[in-house]
């Protein structure tokens, strides 16, 4: 395997992996807005107030903090896979 073939592999599946990621969090993101939704109707029938809990930040921290663990871990494995590329061509 030449150093051109692994950088494309690894970009393939990392664009692959970012995808699934991303179709992961839209689908969490609907079911906490279905969620916040129910309560709020819920609230509205009893005649209470309902209380925003406010937790945009939340969202925001999971996103980046998964996306940066994904990256983290592509850049690590082509780099590891790059070193062991370059062992082997060395010791031949």
């Amino acid at each position: 395997m030449t150093e051109e073939n692994i950088k494309k592999i690894v970009k393939r599946y990392k664009l692959l992996s970012s995808f699934w990621l991303f179709v992961f969090l839209i689908i969490a993101l609907l079911a906490n807005w279905a969620l916040i939704d129910s309560n709020i109707r819920n609230h509205s029938e009893l005649g209470l107030d309902y209380h925003s809990s406010q937790d945009g930040f939340i969202w925001g921290a999971i996103i980046v903090g998964l996306n940066v663990v994904l990256q983290l871990f592509f850049y690590s494995l082509e780099k590891i896979l790059l070193f062991l590329q370059q062992e082997s061509s060395s010791s031949n």
